[in-house]
């Protein structure tokens, strides 16, 4: 593992905080800050691409997964002090993987990774988790003719309690779905028209809260390197119904994970954000209960050219952030979310130069409670981690660690109770499954609370407790 200086000495970023909140601590403005880059190798010629963090092996770290160039996918698995070394799977000659997910498939309460793979014949591939790494992969045909799949994402689409993927290509106007077997794998792709061509990205999730997946892909939209979302809403019947939303010219979101939801603004419905690729912004879509606002754009930094996009709250004010990595540039740049959706100007954080720093996750790696980024640096054929040494604000450093809190049962069946070390308390509490998908949202009062599990599918869960300005993440297994 080699240091790499990401930052001037001393240089912070500063992200802003909520006024009543730094006048109620009497102290100045927190600061938030990561470290310099440390970088693992992927292999040579690997030119990583994208990636996903999951605990792939149980032992409650995250892992790193990401889709490599030389027909494989690589696992670099969390440690105490950093990454192990890449363990490559072979996904066959189908075309390099591009598109990756992450999440439990088979049932088992292992992650499994699915990837899409490019070329004239596009390919599915299912790795399936084992105890001791991953099974070779399972194949499923997407489409025959100059297809080139793009993304991939994981979820329950029928309802049925099993898991899904969905995939979008660069050469035709489909998205494809692959419904779950009862008996396992998955039944031959159904091909569902949207609006533009070529997609470049999807993710799913629940965009009108009627309790069905709704999907959303990147696409371009015009010669000019225009771009546009497109939003397909799960209907009661089946099918979906197709919303279409201009990114504006030169927008051109390229990358499988250029494109993210969450909700920026506080109001408890999803946004859309877009890493623009060509203008040098991201994107927000604001979730308007019917449909979504007008774009509004922020800059990356001139000439970033930003590819994947992640949110998360990275200093630790309970507004979620936006991180994205720049091809151009060979930096990260960060974003912090403000009141009302908007976003602080940009700051960034130097790669290696011309590493080209692509797709990003974020995710806690050395357990501090914080999140750290990872990124995937293609032109130097590593991964980058940059953790988070920002300065939470007091009421942060009350909150308990996850071994201070208390889940009992655990193996848990129809619930399990949460008890709280003295002088904490829990503001939310949510449940999420393997693919990062919020389960259970239990009523939270004082330091012990119960949460529901009846009818949950067996297997690894996270249980993330909000204290305060803090995050603490427990593992939960339902048996």
């Amino acid at each position: 593992m080699k240091q790499l200086s990401a930052f001037m000495a001393g240089r912070l970023l500063s992200c802003g905080r909520r006024a009543g909140l730094l006048l109620l601590l009497a102290g100045p403005a927190a600061a938030q800050s990561f470290g310099p880059v440390s970088t693992y190798p992927t292999g040579a010629s690997s030119r990583p691409g994208a990636m996903a963090l999951n605990d792939v092996n149980l032992d409650g770290r995250p892992d790193v997964v990401v889709a490599l160039s030389n027909n494989s996918v690589g696992v670099l698995l969390g440690l105490a002090g950093g990454l192990a070394p890449v363990r490559a799977y072979a996904a066959g000659s189908g075309g390099y993987p591009d598109g990756l997910a992450v999440g439990d498939v088979t049932g088992d309460a292992y992650p499994d990774i699915v990837t899409v793979g490019g070329g004239s014949t596009s390919l599915a591939y299912v790795f399936a988790g084992q105890a001791s790494g991953f099974a070779g992969p399972r194949t499923y045909l997407i489409n025959t003719t100059n297809f080139f799949a793009r993304a991939v994402a994981l979820g329950d689409i029928n309802g049925d309690g099993l898991t899904d993927f969905v995939t979008v290509s660069q050469n035709t106007s489909n998205v494809g779905i692959f419904l779950a077997l009862p008996g396992g794998g998955f039944a031959a792709v159904q091909q569902y028209p949207m609006s533009g061509t070529p997609h470049f990205g999807v993710v799913l999730g629940d965009l009108n809260n009627d309790g069905r997946l709704d999907i959303v892909a990147t696409a371009q939209a015009n010669s000019q390197n225009g771009g546009m979302v497109e939003v397909l809403l799960s209907q009661p019947s089946g099918g979906f119904a197709s919303l279409n939303y201009v990114l504006g010219i030169r927008s051109n979101p390229i990358s499988p994970i250029g494109v993210a939801l969450g909700d920026v603004d506080g109001d408890g419905r999803p946004d859309i954000v877009t890493a623009n690729y060509a203008a040098h912004t991201v994107g927000v879509l604001l979730g308007q209960g019917t449909g979504f606002g007008a774009m509004s754009s922020f800059s990356t930094g001139p000439g970033t050219g930003p590819g994947g996009v992640a949110l998360g709250d990275v200093n630790g004010d309970g507004r979620l952030d936006i991180v994205t990595g720049n091809y151009y540039t060979s930096t990260v740049s960060v974003l912090c979310g403000q009141a009302g959706g908007g976003f602080a100007a940009v700051r960034s954080f130097a790669m290696p130069p011309g590493a080209s720093a692509t797709n990003m996750a974020l995710g806690d790696m050395n357990g501090d409670g914080r999140p750290d980024i990872v990124v995937s640096l293609p032109n130097s054929d590593e991964m980058g981690v940059l953790l988070n040494t920002g300065t939470f604000t007091p009421l942060a450093t009350a909150r308990p660690t996850a071994a201070e809190v208390s889940v009992f049962p655990n193996p848990a069946h129809d619930a399990f109770a949460v008890t709280l070390p003295a002088g904490t308390a829990a503001t939310q509490a949510e449940l999420l499954n393997t693919l990062g998908q919020v389960v259970r949202r239990p009523t939270v009062a004082g330091p012990r609370f119960t949460v529901e599990t009846a009818g949950l599918a067996p297997g690894v869960y996270s249980l993330r407790l909000r204290t305060g300005a803090a995050v603490v993440t427990k593992r939960v297994v339902i048996d």
